[in-house]
């Protein structure tokens, strides 16, 4: 998985992170809606609680990539894929609790 001269660590780095812009607002205005009248965050808080939601998922998915790639070593695409799963799963809890409550 080589996009260029690059590996597969600054792609998966680069996905992540263009995602993320895409992610806040189906976050904010479709999987999350609040009620102007019951909401506790401001839009600075969201957006700052959302980067720390998403280290958290990314840095989890990173650390599980690595472990698959490095130690296990698990095809690069199969990798990827499988950590797909624990960045969605981590990601949605974290924004469910503290980002979007």
């Amino acid at each position: 998985m080589h996009v260029g001269r690059q590996d597969y660590m600054l792609a998966n780095v680069v996905a992540y992170v263009v995602a993320q812009i895409h992610n806040f607002l189906w976050c904010k205005y479709w999987i999350f809606p609040l009620d102007s009248h019951t909401k506790k965050n401001s839009i600075w808080k969201q957006v700052l609680f959302f980067i720390c939601a998403f280290s958290l998922a990314y840095g989890a998915q990173f650390i599980f990539l690595l472990l698959l790639v490095e130690l296990l070593h698990c095809n690069e695409y199969l990798a990827q894929f499988l950590g797909l799963f624990v960045y969605g799963a981590v990601n949605f809890l974290s924004n469910k609790i503290i980002t979007f409550r």
